[in-house]
């Protein structure tokens, strides 16, 4: 049964798509290209907010791109991986892809050494976690895959930043420590408990702890595993909340720069959405009522904005909070 997403989702596949396409264009000239897919979930999905609205999941997604991707592997847990398997050999005949069943931190090693024959391809890896399902010796394992004086798998992850609060039971007297725990695996160090230890004594907000854990994130990334630049996409739901960051670690200009045209592009479109969210969900419950219009929403509301505003400069990330500076 198709999962219902949210419009964020939407356009986060939608930078998915548009940053393959530019990857793809921009390593043409590369015998091979690898996309590697950590959470590829299922192949469609459908809108919560726009009625009978097909979804393409990430793994169609990428294996539309053209110019094509050579080799791909998808993973995901049983017993969703012999479906997603099954509709993707039906519907892409003869490609080099493979579904591995199972947790990508268990699989993740052998499916690189799998492909150390490829350490000098240019490789893009997608992990859209829900919050921290990723460990950190995966992160690992890929950054230290393509050989030396190759840059590095470009990684777009998942930083949940937005939710974990909830989880810990922030505002509680005692955390959850299997969340606790889990993000420590994550990160790869309890360095954030220290961001903890501020906004629970009152010295960080909230917003300011969300924050200090993507920049948490983006500062091992680059100091730790040597990635030359980070980049940030703040997701929002329809309340205007923030529940989760994108970010983005490359180690080629070239990269970095059809990211952040994506990004900004998306960021111009983001008021938009959320506004024809709401007003879907708001028809949605007049129909529960009996209450019909004469057309449907996406007919009669504001067409996403088309133009985009690009923000060539990103701030690096700076280090991580230490509660007693």
């Amino acid at each position: 049964m198709a999962r219902e997403w949210g419009w964020w989702t939407e356009q986060k596949l939608d930078i998915l798509e548009g940053y393959l396409r530019g990857f793809a264009n921009a390593t043409k000239e590369a015998r091979t290209t690898v996309y590697l897919d950590l959470f590829a979930g299922q192949p469609d999905n459908v809108s919560r907010d726009r009625t009978r609205h097909a979804i393409r999941g990430s793994a169609r997604v990428a294996l539309d791109t053209s110019p094509p991707f050579d080799v791909l592997r998808f993973f995901e847990m049983s017993p969703y991986a012999g479906a997603l398997d099954n509709v993707l050999r039906r519907d892409y005949p003869g490609r080099d892809f493979q579904v591995i069943p199972g947790d990508c931190n268990n699989e993740i090693e052998a499916v690189l050494r799998g492909l150390r024959h490829l350490d000098w391809a240019p490789t893009f890896a997608f992990l859209d976690q829900q919050s921290t399902e990723v460990t950190w010796a995966t992160l690992q394992h890929l950054a230290r895959h393509k050989r030396r004086g190759k840059p590095k798998v470009e990684l777009w992850l998942l930083c949940a930043s937005g939710l974990l609060p909830r989880g810990l039971r922030l505002r509680q007297e005692l955390i959850d420590d299997g969340v606790a725990r889990q993000m420590s695996v994550m990160f790869g160090t309890d360095q954030w408990q220290e961001a903890l230890e501020g906004t629970r004594s009152g010295r960080l907000s909230g917003t300011e702890f969300r924050e200090e854990l993507t920049n948490l994130m983006r500062w091992r990334l680059q100091n730790d595993l040597g990635y030359r630049t980070t980049r940030v996409f703040k997701v929002k739901n329809t309340g205007g909340s923030e529940i989760f960051d994108m970010i983005f670690a490359t180690d080629h200009p070239v990269g970095d720069k059809i990211m952040a045209w994506m990004y900004g592009k998306a960021h111009s479109q983001q008021g938009a959405l959320q506004a024809r969210a709401r007003q879907q969900r708001r028809q949605a419950r007049e129909e529960e009522r009996g209450l019909f219009g004469l057309f449907d929403i996406d007919q009669v509301s504001a067409p996403v904005a088309r133009g985009f505003d690009v923000h060539a400069e990103n701030t690096p990330p700076r280090p991580p909070y230490r509660a007693g500076a």
